[in-house]
């Protein structure tokens, strides 16, 4: 895809200019690689819905479903009709214990899926929940999912997408890397930016006007065996957007370089900020006094200090002071002309290679799915022998008992005596003797009545 940025020519009071392509290209998307997988024989044949009843089916009597049939599914899913039913199907998957055989191509075409049909919620939401689904992005999936939600202008999912891609601590990729940077800045220049729609939304105190008191409700205690205690691992226990954006730009910033670079030194500062750690943004801003700071980035910073409004805090005062008072060289240049700089010299730098790569994992997904159906139907027809053997033992066994049962008559009669279960007889305790019952007794009062 290509976009045409129309800019001044400085050299000439009129005549325009043509900006080069920024973002991935339409062959990036490898689709013709992608799609020849549905040429193989194994997806040739195959039926969602009937695949789909057949594994709802095993699920509900065995709870057993192979990987290799998650995957045949995934791949062959074409339609909107049954996107929620590979999501249903991978969390059933999930429960099991066939889930650490997941094949990647599982996860690749779950994600595209997704992307074809603009499903970007839902897929930010299986992205989340890491423990239900299990799905992680690799290079090439994430690439694909940053560059359509960018073009797209989602750039809430784009951030999104990239801070969960913070949280693995793996921005080795220099495509992914620069269109994660782009998207989260985009994100959190928006002066409407809201909360990320998959997490819930952290209350905050709004003024110094207390919220009336509800009544209280009566407590009801339940005996537990111990309590855990309260653990708070500032990294996938973040659930306000704001730290998040903040923590995936201080890991942008540190991938970039840190200070010996001016975007890494940007992003770092920006980052401290948004993550509310004004103790290390203290310390960086005075180590790298007088180096060169966008002037829209700083603005973004004194934009977010003053709305947190913190003025007990004492990190927070001389974190402000000392951006205000700040020693920087301000670059006036765009910082979004930066990060589009960075991006399209990623691209034009590796985009050619991941595309080789790519093509040739499609290809090898192709030959490990036939190769793994091979191996689960050679072990479905050797359980179906071993049971067809035992029955057939069985049977002969029955069969001989028949022929041969006058000649073994003792030797049967032997053996049901010796299935026969004798139980100890039970001990009820020591047996109490009979009361003696004298017959000439006579009560007192019978006695005094007869005296009468």
């Amino acid at each position: 895809m290509f976009r045409i940025f129309v800019q001044r020519n400085p050299l000439a009071v009129t005549g325009w200019c043509l900006a080069r392509r920024t973002f991935l290209s339409d062959a990036y998307q490898c689709r013709d690689a992608w799609n020849a997988r549905l040429a193989t024989p194994i997806l040739e044949k195959v039926n969602l819905d009937t695949l789909y009843y057949d594994l709802e089916q095993r699920f509900q009597q065995k709870s057993k479903i192979s990987a290799i049939d998650i995957d045949i599914y995934a791949n062959k899913l074409l339609d909107e009709a049954h996107i929620d039913e590979i999501a249903d199907l991978l969390y059933k998957f999930r429960l099991t214990e066939e889930t650490s055989s997941t094949l990647d191509s599982t996860h690749h075409a779950l994600v595209r899926n997704y992307l074809d049909h603009k499903c970007y919620g839902q897929l930010v939401d299986v992205l989340n929940n890491r423990i239900g689904y299990g799905v992680f992005l690799d290079d090439y999936s994430a690439n694909l999912a940053l560059d359509q939600l960018i073009k797209a202008k989602e750039f809430r999912y784009a951030a999104r997408i990239a801070t969960l891609l913070a949280l693995q601590e793996d921005f080795t990729n220099p495509i992914t890397k620069a269109l994660s940077l782009y998207g989260c800045y985009r994100y959190a220049r928006a002066p409407d930016a809201e909360h990320f729609e998959d997490l819930a939304p952290v209350e905050q105190e709004v003024g110094t006007v207390e919220a009336p008191k509800k009544k209280k409700k009566d407590e009801i205690k339940v005996r537990v065996k111990f309590l855990r205690n309260e653990f708070f691992d500032d990294h996938f226990d973040l659930k306000d957007s704001q730290l998040l954006l903040g923590k995936t730009f201080a890991e942008l910033g540190r991938s970039y370089g840190g200070a010996s670079n001016a975007v890494g030194l940007n992003c770092e500062l920006l980052g401290h900020t948004l993550y509310k750690k004004y103790e290390q943004g203290l310390v960086y801003a005075k180590a790298n006094a007088g180096k060169e700071v966008n002037e829209e980035v700083l603005a973004m910073i004194r934009a977010v200090l003053e709305k947190e409004q913190n003025k007990d805090d004492e990190k927070y005062a001389a974190y402000c002071d000392a951006i205000d008072k700040s020693s920087f060289t301000i670059n006036k240049e765009s910082f979004e002309k930066q990060l589009l700089g960075l991006v399209q010299k990623s691209v034009a730098e590796n985009e050619s290679l991941q595309i080789e790569a790519q093509r040739k994992t499609y290809s090898d997904w192709c030959t490990l799915r036939q190769q793994r159906l091979d191996e689960e139907l050679n072990r479905l027809q050797r359980a179906k022998r071993l049971k067809e053997i035992e029955q057939l033992t069985v049977d002969m066994e029955k069969e001989e008992q028949k022929l041969w049962f006058f000649e073994n008559e003792d030797k049967i009669d032997l053996q049901i005596d010796s299935k026969r279960v004798f139980y100890p007889k039970r001990w009820f305790g020591k047996k109490k003797k009979p009361r003696t019952v004298d017959v000439d007794y006579v009560p007192p009062e019978v006695r005094q009545r007869n005296q009468a």
